[in-house]
């Protein structure tokens, strides 16, 4: 090969050379910043959402849970609101497992009271009949066996229960039916006291068996109204892109963008061999 041909080669290669790096830079140029701009606007996005979210306000966060599932919201409200603000340390923030378990303790506080006025009434035997002992026994058995129903709910959520526990189909299911079964045990108390002639007895434990049958059903309808508490507490954002986001967990979309930009190095690859 001539030194001419070798001089072409080499500015040929040069030129080629030359084009890559122009390429590589316009690439660059091009792409970086959009996948920078979209990845920010993502996390800015989901932080002003989740700054607007019940999650940092937990009177609001009561009231609208409350307000959607309870026949008496401002009864459902005290109960919850009163054992979240006595809580040591207090919170300032609050989800929709912890609000469920906080009306899983007013249930077990009213189911407590039952037991109580039960003991006491068969405590006192010679102001009740002795017939009306026997229904009283058979009625602290029931509301014992709902307790230990609460108990079983409460140990498999634990104290502070993870923010979307309740997202879980299956532990929702589980809790469904322990609380189903506690109510009816109570549902039957309730009607079993119907048996005792005594009416101060009878009125006191039926009222007060009523008050825990209430906090139970807000238990439970928190439980069958969870894809709407959870959209109170994670509103979805109209744009498709974060909406993905907040949907599928915002880890997912982070892999997503790793995805395209491997894309993006592929296509670039495949450009630097055309050239």
């Amino acid at each position: 090969m001539s030194n001419k041909e070798k001089l072409l080669k080499d500015v040929k290669s040069s030129s080629r050379t030359k084009r890559k790096l122009q390429l590589i830079v316009c690439l660059l140029a091009l792409f970086i910043p959009i996948i920078v701009a979209v990845i920010c606007a993502s996390i800015m996005l989901k932080r002003q959402t989740e700054s607007n979210s019940l999650s940092f306000f937990p009177t609001n966060a009561i009231t609208s849970v409350c307000d959607l599932i309870s026949e008496d919201p401002d009864s459902c409200f005290d109960s919850i609101a009163t054992l979240h603000s006595a809580q040591i340390p207090s919170r300032h923030e609050i989800n929709p497992s912890q609000i469920f378990i906080l009306s899983l303790y007013a249930s077990r506080i009213e189911l407590e009271n039952v037991v109580t006025s039960i003991e006491k009434s068969i405590s006192e035997v010679a102001m009740i009949k002795l017939e009306s002992v026997g229904v009283l026994r058979n009625c602290r058995g029931m509301i014992e066996f709902s307790l230990k129903k609460l108990n079983e709910s409460e140990m498999s959520l634990g104290i502070d229960p993870a923010e979307k526990t309740l997202a879980i189909n299956k532990v929702v299911w589980d809790l469904q039916l322990w609380i189903g079964e506690a109510m009816g045990k109570v549902q039957g108390c309730y009607d079993l006291l119907e048996k005792i002639p005594s009416k101060t007895v009878r009125a006191e434990i039926r009222r007060k068996s009523y008050e825990a049958l209430q906090k139970m059903k807000n238990s439970r309808g928190i439980l069958q109204n969870m894809d709407e508490i959870l959209d109170l507490f994670y509103p979805r954002i109209g744009t498709a892109l974060v909406s993905f986001a907040w949907e599928y967990d915002y880890g997912r979309t982070v892999w997503l963008f790793c995805l395209e930009y491997l894309l993006l190095i592929f296509l670039f690859c495949l450009l630097l061999r055309i050239y």
